[in-house]
């Protein structure tokens, strides 16, 4: 209700230019030139001048006759091609933007519909610039307005450069505070961080990153910066162009109404094992902004942007590139309907909320019309087995972006209601795999595309990668315990640390608190007093929010030490 629909695009309104009305200069010349030759008067005048016969002139004139019939058919062949392509590309264009506000009302599309955009596309992009067999990468990062999630996503942004990843980078942010009142956001975002203004958080990534692009043009306006998109930047995969587009916060639960909405009443949840379950984000869930932010972004993109072969990538703040991002070579290309994502063992648990109470609080347009009382919606009735196979899903979600407004509309109409269900962090996620379901988007569910968080260690293979990862391991240990403190020798980014022949996932997800022991391996070592263990961690919420300021910082970032043992991961050690 927040957003507008998606306008068609102007070229429906125009009448199409260039195409011929007209025989061409030599046809009509000479069909003149024939005019006047059939006319008896002047043809008897020159017959008497020239003393030329009679049936030399009428040889003459049929050639003429045959060369103007010549000419007048090519005209009218090249006129005819002009028509059919513009008649099919205005088709095209037609046909895709009466689905795109068909989807946003939660208009079902026609039986087919998918295949004929792809075949408008194929119309549209005749010059090659999409392939049926690989996909054009857009990432999207979706994050708060807080120092905390800014040096993540700059972060973020780096490691793909030092991957040399090619794509597009856009970063959604939500929830800034208005110019001038940055004071009143001191330390209160999350990890003790600051909330910022648009300003502060646009010169910070203006420093790392002076190519960077903003949708919202009173923002861009304010601040001189230039709100388009250019193509032949994208394109250049040597220098990283991210796209900044700002929303409101989303994150005020309270204003979406339910029994929970005046924070008198705490929302709980009964799990499989009879143990209740309260939530502590409150009427603030944070989460929300990323399916909102997502839709109000694709209104806009949808609007301002004509390319529509891209497949959406959308990921965590707290994910970084270890390895280009690219699909495994038996896995098909994202297509319209045909998303894709990583596998996570979130399993059916949503089965267990009350869907049908979740329904009738957002009815699908269908349900909507149904006779009944009580309204279905289709995740109501899929089962676990359609879950593990196609909705056990999340980042890094990969989308075409012909389904990005349909589904971000209807993952943001479902997180409020799964959330009152289901008050914990997962709500957002469950919430997504409910819309997939209701809009019938079965997902390829990947595995292999990043590691880390809700998911083992890859699994190694054959001598050689083993090997490799256990001198990984024991390489970079040994350049913590045995180098001073901030002088570590290696600042080629965390693809470097993986040795060849191992290979490293596309992404790291570093959700958890992840430690090691020095020395390593500690069951190595000849126990003695000198060799007392000491604990590595790593946590992102006690990271420094200005770790990437080297005027506050003059050392490298290094895991933190450890006071007592620390939880080791399961899994292989050595990752």
């Amino acid at each position: 209700s927040r957003s507008t629909l998606p306008q068609p695009t102007t070229n429906l309104r125009q009448p199409l230019s260039g195409w011929p009305t007209t025989p061409n200069t030599q046809a009509s010349s000479t069909s003149r030139s024939l005019s006047r030759l059939a006319h008896p008067h002047e043809m008897a005048e020159r017959r008497s001048i020239t003393g030329e016969s009679q049936k030399k002139k009428i040889r003459i004139g049929v050639g003429h006759i045959l060369i103007a019939a010549f000419a007048l058919a090519l005209a009218t062949l090249f006129s005819t091609a002009r028509l059919v392509r513009h008649s099919a590309v205005r088709k095209a264009d037609f046909h895709h933007d009466l689905v795109s506000v068909q989807t946003s009302l939660g208009v079902p599309p026609p039986p087919g519909s998918h295949h004929n955009v792809e075949e408008s596309n194929a119309i549209k992009n005749a010059s090659g610039e999409s392939s049926t067999n690989t996909n054009s990468f857009h990432f999207i990062v979706s994050s708060d307005c807080t120092s905390y999630q800014r040096w993540e996503v700059l972060t973020q942004l780096h490691s793909a450069g030092a991957v040399h990843q090619c794509g597009r980078f856009t970063w959604i942010v939500s929830g800034c505070l208005e110019e001038g009142s940055e004071h009143i956001g001191k330390g209160k975002g999350g990890a003790n961080s600051d909330i910022l203004t648009p300003a502060l958080l646009l010169e910070e990534v203006g420093r790392h990153f002076p190519h960077l692009t903003i949708s919202n043009h009173t923002i861009a306006n304010g601040l001189g910066r230039s709100a388009s998109v250019a193509r032949g930047q994208d394109d250049d995969c040597s220098i990283l162009h991210p796209h900044v587009h700002f929303t409101p916060d989303y994150s005020d639960m309270s204003v979406y109404g339910g029994p929970f909405a005046d924070g008198k009443r705490k929302r709980s949840f009964l799990n499989r094992k009879g143990k209740v379950m309260y939530g502590s984000y409150h009427n603030t869930y944070k989460f929300n902004n990323k399916p909102n932010g997502l839709h109000h972004w694709a209104v806009s993109f949808l609007e301002q942007d004509d390319r529509r072969d891209e497949a959406i990538v959308l990921i965590d703040p707290d994910f970084l590139f270890l390895n280009k991002f690219e699909f495994p070579e038996n896995a098909p290309p994202v297509l319209p309907g045909k998303p894709a994502a990583a596998k996570y063992g979130l399993g059916a648990q949503f089965l267990d909320f009350n869907l049908t109470r979740i329904c009738d609080r957002a009815p699908t347009i269908q349900s909507m019309k149904s006779s009944s009382e009580s309204k279905v919606c289709p995740f109501v009735s899929v089962t676990s087995k359609d879950v593990n196979n196609y909705y056990s899903a999340g980042a890094p979600y990969v989308i075409h972006i012909q389904d990005v407004l349909a589904l971000s509309k209807r993952w943001s109409e479902l997180v409020p209601l799964t959330y009152d269900e289901y008050p914990l962090l997962y709500a957002e996620m469950f919430a997504y795999s409910m819309a997939a379901a209701d809009l019938d988007l079965k997902h390829q569910l990947i595995k292999g595309l990043f590691t880390g968080c809700m998911t083992p260690w890859p699994h190694t293979h054959g001598k050689g990668e083993l090997e490799a990862l256990e001198t990984s391991a024991k390489a970079y240990a040994s350049s913590i315990e045995n180098t001073p403190e901030g002088k570590a020798d290696s600042d080629e980014g965390a693809s470097s640390c993986f040795l060849t022949p191992l290979t490293p996932p596309p992404f790291l997800h570093y959700c958890a608190r992840y430690s090691f022991v020095t020395p390593y391996p500690p069951e190595n070592k000849k126990n003695s007093e000198s060799s007392t263990p000491n604990s590595h961690f790593f946590a992102k919420r006690r990271v420094d929010h200005d770790v990437l300021n080297c005027s506050h910082n003059d050392h490298q970032m290094e895991p933190f030490i450890s006071t007592k043992p620390e939880k080791i991961e399961g899994g292989q050690k050595d990752w």
